[in-house]
This record gives structure tokens, sequence and C-alpha cells, in this order.
């Protein structure tokens, strides 16, 4: 009998030795997938943060284009409105509206200067008619582009 209750005995502490290993087991998977859980939330926040920057360096760089291309055709765009002052063409007038018109869909705005006060911001003042800072005279429309000056107003002052 006694050998029968020594054999209880030892699987007993072997049924113990076992239950606290599987325990430690356990405890290192939990350990483990806290772990995991946690460098996955990390590497979700550092993915979500890549789109969102990548987002705006896209936004930019087409403002970028955009600022490129209509400071391209203002000068050109500039002239050409002069000339068909002078011409009285129709089509001439359809076809210019319609590149203010598209330049203006893409944010680009003329800055309104006459009868304002001198803005070093937004005018360059080319000439002085006296002592006031109030503009009587645009020599050279000045514009914006999504509210950034990409070109002052060139400007008489008195």
């Amino acid at each position: 009998m006694k050998k029968k209750q020594d054999k209880q005995t030892v699987s007993q502490e072997k049924t113990e030795e076992t239950t606290s290993e599987e325990q430690k087991k356990i405890q290192e998977l939990q350990r483990l997938l806290a772990s995991s859980l946690e460098r996955e939330k990390r590497i979700l926040a550092d993915y979500q943060n890549l789109q969102r920057r990548v987002q705006e360096e896209r936004l930019v760089f087409i403002k970028m284009a955009n600022k490129d291309l209509c400071q391209a055709l203002l000068q050109p765009l500039e002239h050409l409105s002069l000339a068909a002052a002078n011409i009285k063409n129709q089509g001439l007038d359809m076809v210019i509206d319609e590149f203010w018109k598209e330049l203006h869909d893409f944010g680009l705005t003329e800055i309104e200067v006459i009868g304002k006060k001198f803005d070093l911001k937004t005018m360059e003042a080319v000439d002085k008619k006296g002592d006031g800072e109030q503009v009587v005279e645009v020599v050279r429309k000045g514009y914006m582009l999504n509210g950034e000056v990409i070109q002052h107003a060139k400007v008489v002052l008195s």
C-alpha cells in the first residue's frame, strides 16, 4: 500500500510540476501575444502616418506644379489681353476669357489694389506722385494662387 501512496504522491508532484510549467508557458505566450499586438498597433499607426504624409506631399507637389504653370502663362496671357484690347476681335476675347476662367478654376485670383492702401505683402511701388499711401494706378497686375502671392502688383502711389 505504501508503494501505491508513493506512486500517487509522485504522480501529484509531476502533475503540479506539469501545471506549473504549463502556467509558465501560458504566461509567456500571453506576453508574446501582448507584445505582438502592441507591435501591430505601432506598425499600423506608422503606416497611417506614412499615408497622410504622402498625401500631403502629393498636394504640395500639385500646388507647386500649378504655381509654375500659372507663372509661365501669366506674362503671355497679359500680353495677349493687351493686344486684344487694341484689335477688338470677339473670338480672341472669348479665348482669352476662357484662359482666365481656367486659371481661376486652378485658384488664380487677381489682387485688387486700386484705391487701397499700399501693402508690401502684395504690392510693389514703382512710382509715387504725392505723399499718400493710396494706390492710384496699376502698372502691372498682381496675382495670387490659392492665397499665395505669385506676382506682386506694380503700382503707382499718390
